[in-house]
């Protein structure tokens, strides 16, 4: 027997069901508000949609086993997750006067007569003396509290609550295979707090709904979506802002049209799946999904072109896009793809852009620079990475900074003015002259000083910015001075001089550290007219640069 799942009203787990709650598992602890929300919850949907509805509310999924025993004539489940809900339950049953489910405590057999006679037990003395029982009693309070607020339909609303419980409220039920080593699906939920995903209810659900002689085969087919999607370089072309267990599960958001939608219910995919009376043309829709994204995928153009929109807005705009009756062929959506990139930067004045308000902006600019200076590389095999952008967080990195922001120990101190040291030598050595002689001198004794404050850093950081400003200038927060970097590569140079930066980065590039290409050209000089050293960015060198962004996106 395999995993099964399926919805089960409250009515027919009283009818079809009795519980065992193994030792492994922790007694009942909810507390007022866990128990307040579930009552909440079932009152808005029931005044939400009226008696009679069709349609249901969902509690998360109850996990269990089926043992061999039975009890009054009812099987018995082991529950290896759900225990909280199916407790709670059973007290708003009690306190409704319907008889619950049975439910039997393997450490604690006591338990299940006194949730039976709670209302005669919570008035008794020391009936405390069982932690269990004093939860039990709580919570039972809280539902009394709660059934006795002001409220215009107080009188009926026992009666419509118990029908509504009974009928309208179901859970996702989980059965696990009888031989299935339950400590090890215990520990997984409640130890590691791994819950189970929309995509193995939905894997359950559609298995239980195949024939056999066709189980194997879309198990199959499921593995290998799963694997394809685990190709980062496909998946953050595609997904590059959400996280997934398991990456099939956002085929079928798209399905569910669950992705951009802000559903507070976990798993509403999976309730919107079980609606589904086709799962065979279901199952082809999922299968479709995954072709198209791989074409686009090995198709480099569109790769670049989707890759940059993805970052921004989901996929699922351009599938609706790829679809419509204005795409008549690839080559209409190729051009559709590339008007609204350019929408996306229309109005944008590189020459206004600032570090300090524009960073969004700014971060746009670069990373389409980058992409379309890929795309135009003559190499037919050189693509951007998506997944790098992605998982490496790249930020934007100023080519030359001026600040020492962030440096707060002795040894961060005397690192930063050791480089600075090195960057005021390649100065002298650019204009031929000792200028910066006295300065460095009183920075070699302080790199001795073993009582450095960061008092005196400080003053020593002014020194420098004010000796170097003429040949650094003091604006160091316009386009012509940025670029994109990961983040771990931004937190190692963020302080530090053009020359430094230069010097380093030269390094990371011949260890074979990834540098995004126009980074690289950039602290290269690629750009710029006339390199006549690499001492410092200067004037000439920024305008440069800026005019090459300029050039790049105007001509895309």
């Amino acid at each position: 027997m395999e995993n099964t799942i399926t919805l089960k009203t409250v009515n027919e787990l009283l009818e079809s069901a009795s519980f065992f709650i193994p030792s492994y598992q922790r007694g009942y602890r909810w507390d007022k508000q866990q128990v307040l929300n579930l009552l909440d919850d079932i009152y808005d949907f029931m005044m939400d949609t009226g008696s009679g509805s069709s349609e249901f509310y969902c509690l998360q999924p109850v996990v269990v086993r089926k043992m061999e025993e039975q009890k009054n004539k009812l099987p018995i489940y082991e529950v290896i997750d759900g225990q909280q809900r199916l407790t709670t339950i059973a007290l708003i049953l009690t306190y409704l006067n319907e008889e619950p489910y049975q439910l039997t405590y393997e450490i604690r057999p006591d338990s299940n007569e006194f949730l039976l006679n709670i209302r005669k037990e919570i008035d008794e003395e020391n009936n405390d003396k069982n932690i269990d029982y004093h939860f039990f009693k709580q919570a039972f309070l809280t539902i009394d509290e709660w059934f006795h607020r002001p409220r215009e339909n107080r009188r009926t609303l026992k009666q419509k609550f118990s029908i509504a419980l009974g009928e309208n409220v179901k859970v996702i039920w989980y059965e696990v295979e009888p031989k299935i080593e339950v400590r090890e699906v215990f520990s997984r939920l409640n130890i590691g707090k791994i819950p189970l995903t929309n995509a193995e209810l939905i894997k359950a659900l559609i298995l239980s709904k195949t024939s056999e002689e066709q189980k194997f085969e879309l198990a199959n087919e499921w593995d290998q979506i799963e694997r394809s999607l685990r190709n980062d370089k496909l998946w953050y072309f595609i997904q590059p802002t959400k996280m997934y267990t398991n990456r099939i599960e956002f085929l079928f958001d798209i399905y569910t049209k669950n992705v951009t939608s802000k559903h507070h219910d976990p798993f509403f995919t999976f309730y919107q799946i079980q609606k589904e009376v086709h799962f065979q043309q279901l199952w082809l829709t999922i299968k479709s999904y995954l072709s198209r994204f791989i074409e686009w995928y090995e198709d480099r153009e569109l790769y670049h072109l989707l890759g940059y929109l993805t970052q921004y807005k989901s996929i699922t705009n351009y599938m609706d896009l790829y679809d419509s009756a204005a795409i008549l062929e690839k080559q209409d959506f190729r051009r559709a793809l590339k008007g609204e990139i350019r929408a996306e930067i229309a109005g944008i004045s590189l020459a206004e852009l600032n570090y300090e308000g524009d960073k969004g902006k700014i971060k746009k600019v670069l990373l389409l620079f980058n992409i379309i200076t890929t795309l135009k590389q003559k190499n037919d095999e050189a693509r951007f990475p998506f997944d790098r952008y992605v998982k490496e967080q790249w930020s934007i990195e100023h080519i030359h900074a001026q600040n020492a922001e962030g440096l707060n120990t002795k040894e961060q101190w005397l690192a930063w003015l050791k480089d600075a040291v090195y960057t005021l030598k390649q100065l002298e050595q650019v204009n031929e002259e000792p200028q910066y002689a006295e300065l460095i001198a009183l920075l070699q004794n302080s790199l001795q000083d073993k009582n450095l404050s960061k008092d005196k850093f400080t003053e020593l950081v002014n020194n420098i910015l004010e000796a170097t400003e003429e040949q650094f200038g003091s604006d160091i927060h316009g386009l012509e001075n940025l670029v994109l970097l990961d983040r771990g590569t931004n937190s190692a140079l963020s302080n530090h001089f053009y020359p430094v930066k230069y010097r380093r980065l030269k390094e990371y590039d011949k260890e074979g550290s990834f540098i995004p290409i126009c980074t690289r050209n950039t602290f290269m000089k690629y750009y710029s007219t006339k390199v006549e050293h690499f001492q410092f960015w200067t004037e000439q060198d920024r305008n440069d640069y800026i005019a090459a962004i300029e050039e790049v996106l105007t001509n895309f």
